[in-house]
């Protein structure tokens, strides 16, 4: 069920991002990194429609990480992408790529061999203390903000691309949050409201928004995309080993695998990122980088 939730949530963010995230391009730049850029973003219809897809597909990722564990989950969200470009395929009627195709066949392939091979338990328990959860933060917001610094700093694809690490990192936090707040359905509904999970959830969800919005603005696509992209499941990855103790098996013989195995997807997701048309509809910037 974690895997089959998962894969729907990566066609909803797939068919959502698409819709939304192709308007973020047209606000000024001055906007970047500020709520005014949302202010500005909500009064366009197809950005509110990629919002409501982006709601439900946080809904079935956060189903899927209710017992599901950020090792699985995580990667296999990644293959939104892969929609987006079927998607973006259809909308714009012109036909999927060669290099595309073999892009794809490279991500399910390392996707494969990374759950195949390392064979991450798929179970896993989103508690932690509350020392733990101050660390765990505080030393993403940290990083995030240190790569956001870094890229309000820069220009062109430097600028993208540290702006992307800091996204990236954002998606890794509200993840983690995710996890916890499915975690504290588990004492009803209503009794959730009294814990500090759905608070966090909306406060991340919101700063993750303005982060990702204002990457996909520095104009460079084909550069913030792809790290989003990859940054995410690599720091959620670690999240789980390192903070809810998730395992993988990377011993012997077929634990020498893993490592080609993220490799190839890292190098799939790269190459359908660094796509122009793809990159342009999932940004939302119009023109060719």
């Amino acid at each position: 069920m974690t895997v089959f939730l998962a894969m729907v949530a990566a066609v909803v963010f797939g068919g959502g991002v698409v819709l939304q995230q192709r308007m973020a391009w047209e606000v000024p730049a001055e906007h970047a990194a500020r709520p005014s850029l949302l202010l500005r973003l909500i009064r366009r219809p197809l950005w509110v429609l990629g919002m409501a897809a982006d709601v439900v597909g946080f809904g079935l990722q956060a189903a899927a990480l209710r017992h599901g564990s950020l090792l699985v989950v995580q990667p296999l969200l990644t293959t939104f992408l892969l929609f987006a470009l079927i998607f973006t395929a259809l909308w714009t009627r012109e036909p999927i790529s060669a290099r595309q195709w073999w892009a794809v066949v490279l991500v399910l392939l390392g996707l494969s061999v990374f759950l195949l091979d390392a064979a991450p338990n798929q179970t896993s328990i989103g508690t932690a203390d509350a020392r733990n959860w101050m660390l765990l933060a505080a030393s993403l917001v940290a990083a995030a903000a240190i790569a956001v610094a870094a890229g309000l700093r820069a220009e062109g694809t430097w600028r993208a691309a540290f702006l992307g690490i800091g996204a990236g990192l954002a998606d890794a936090l509200m993840a983690t949050l995710a996890k916890a707040f499915s975690q504290s359905l588990n004492h009803g509904v209503w009794a959730v409201f009294r814990t500090w999970t759905p608070y966090a959830v909306v406060a991340a969800g919101l700063a993750s928004l303005v982060l990702i919005s204002t990457a996909y603005q520095a104009g460079h696509p084909t550069v913030s995309l792809p790290v989003i992209t990859v940054t995410d499941p690599l720091a959620s990855g670690l999240i789980g080993l390192f903070f809810f103790n998730e395992h993988l098996q990377v011993s012997g013989a077929r634990g020498a695998l893993v490592p080609l195995g993220i490799v190839a997807m890292a190098i799939g997701l790269t190459s359908l990122g660094r796509n122009d048309r793809l990159a342009s509809e999932v940004s939302g910037n119009l023109a060719t980088s």
